[in-house]
């Protein structure tokens, strides 16, 4: 059976709910990609129609804004977890897709649907449907890969979209998340690999990244108006406007092994706090999750009491205001550093939860 046949009829959608999964088998040209890279959707979209989707239908899609909620934490038995919530304004399920490259690093990763052109509804329900989701690799926003590294974007709203021309090759939001998930093992990894490529925001708004790692490692990597990158590490406390930002280094625990630091990230720049409170930026899910998570140390039970604490600051489609941003929770994600796996829920229905491995 050909890929591009094999990864459509890996197509699966667990319960009959609107949650998808699905496998992508051959090569999707990351390493082609890479050599020209592309500073939007546009670009990148012709690029995947002159490689190796020349006849898939690829629509340009209109993504709305979205919020979300990322956290790090771990668990008594020493697993380190990296919590995400996705919220979007509009209606769209969630897919995960497995890819196991042949020059990079396997990983499970999260899109939106409606980033591959589907809606409530359109959705892949056929064959022929099904055939824009052989794109669904260069579009992730949040995932983890075998060695335990994950990453998500977060949106940043009111900051000047990013747009660096150094010279160097350009990478858009998705196509980053998709070349840390292939080439980076760890944090340090991923920012020399960022270090390396002009970074270019897509849809006309601005993003951090929340980078994590097995050995309990975390950074927030965002831009200021210079269009420098700047890298906020682990801290138990985020500097308030105005303050210099430096990495926190782990402090030794009584072991003699380096203590953990919890880091949350929303939809403010970490380094710039705004001053009022502000729903829109997600300055009270911030507080909310570092208040649960600080007095610990960052130790949750388990998967499920990171879900649960996923599900305090999740906004379900029930509440639903789409003048907001943070409309509604498209899933929620736990993802497991220590033994590479993800475990999800899909539009806050918190009966349904799936756990998937990477074989």
């Amino acid at each position: 059976m050909m890929p591009p046949l094999q990864t459509l009829r890996s197509l699966r959608r667990p319960g009959g709910g609107l949650y998808w999964q699905v496998d992508c088998f051959g090569d999707y040209r990351l390493r082609d990609f890479l050599a020209v890279g592309a500073r939007n959707e546009r670009e990148l979209l012709r690029f995947l129609k002159r490689t190796f989707l020349p006849w898939v239908p690829l629509p340009i899609p209109r993504v709305p804004d979205f919020g979300c909620s990322t956290f790090t934490a771990r668990t008594p038995d020493g697993h380190v977890l990296f919590g995400r919530n996705f919220d979007l304004n509009q209606f769209s399920p969630p897919l995960s897709v497995r890819t196991h490259p042949e020059d990079g690093y396997a990983s499970i990763s999260t899109t939106s649907l409606q980033f591959l052109g589907y809606s409530e509804r359109r959705l892949p329900t056929s064959l022929l449907r099904s055939l824009p989701l052989l794109a669904a690799p260069y579009v992730p926003v949040d995932g983890v890969n075998e060695r335990g590294f994950a990453v998500a974007v977060l949106l940043v709203p009111g900051e000047k979209p990013v747009h660096q021309e150094s010279g160097k090759i350009p990478i858009t939001t998705t196509t980053t998340v998709r070349l840390l998930l292939d080439r980076a093992s760890t944090v340090d990894e991923a920012l020399d690999l960022l270090a390396r490529y002009d970074m270019h925001h897509a849809i006309g708004s601005a993003f951090h990244f929340h980078l994590a790692d097995a050995s309990g490692a975390s950074a927030v990597v965002e831009w200021g108006s210079d269009g420098a990158a700047r890298i906020i590490r682990a801290a138990t406390s985020v500097p308030e406007r105005g303050r210099s930002v430096r990495p926190v280094a782990d402090a030794p625990d009584s072991s003699g092994a380096a203590s953990f630091v919890p880091q949350v990230c929303t939809n403010f720049r970490l380094d710039a706090r705004p001053a009022e409170p502000s729903s829109r930026l997600g300055t009270d899910r911030f507080d909310r999750l570092r208040d649960a998570l600080a007095p610990t140390g960052g130790l949750l039970s388990s998967a499920d009491a990171a879900m649960d604490l996923l599900a305090a600051v999740a906004h379900p489609r029930t509440e639903w205001n789409t003048g907001d941003l943070t409309a509604g929770t498209q899933w929620s994600a736990v993802f497991d550093l220590t033994e590479p796996s993800a475990f999800l829920c899909p539009n806050c229905d918190w009966m349904r939860k799936y756990t998937i491995h990477l074989l």
